[in-house]
């Protein structure tokens, strides 16, 4: 079944749908969670955030778009996890001194480090899928060309073709937003 009809048949409360929902997406909010959590917490944990981030799209299933369901997902999950980190103490929270040395340092390449993240995140999503997901896989969760390829059961030539083809795309993106590329690697 598509996202799309996935996605009506939830926003209907078709628990079924949310069954389904849950078969696909469980290894890969697994993958997103161990990446956060692993080093630290137990596997009960991991999979307590991935049951949490589906209770989270039950509770808000009206809200998620077509074709957003993924990044949506991977979103709140890596939300959750880091709400575990900090339930446990085990995230650094931000002190009054941390944040004296940012004011003194140079707030507007803060701020531009800010804009440009979230200018990433669109150009990702602008990618499509499975290209959007292969980005994601590889630069966000480090995952190698061969873990995408099993992943998502492809060919790695293909993965590593598609995160070229990608990179192109996005420095396209940026280019067209006034933001140049230097390093013509990237």
């Amino acid at each position: 079944m598509n996202e799309r009809t996935l996605l009506r048949l939830l926003r209907d409360g078709d628990t079924a749908a949310l069954g389904e929902i849950i078969g696909q997406y469980t290894p890969y909010l697994y993958a997103v969670a161990a990446n956060i959590l692993g080093h630290a917490l137990p596997q009960e944990d991991i999979e307590e955030v991935v049951s949490d981030s589906f209770v989270s799209l039950w509770t808000h299933r009206q809200d998620v778009a077509p074709g957003k369901l993924k990044p949506w997902l991977a979103a709140v999950c890596r939300n959750r996890a880091k709400d575990a980190l900090r339930a446990r103490k085990l995230a650094e929270p931000l002190d009054d001194d941390l944040l004296e040395v940012a004011a003194e340092g140079d707030m507007e390449q803060s701020i531009l480090r800010a804009e440009l993240t979230e200018l990433a995140r669109e150009a990702v999503d602008s990618l499509g899928e499975p290209d959007g997901e292969i980005f994601r896989r590889h630069y966000f969760l480090y995952q190698k060309t061969g873990e995408i390829a099993d992943a998502l059961g492809m060919n790695a030539a293909t993965v590593r073709t598609k995160l070229a083809r990608g990179r192109e795309r996005l420095r396209a993106y940026f280019s067209e937003r006034g933001y140049g590329c230097a390093d013509p690697n990237l």
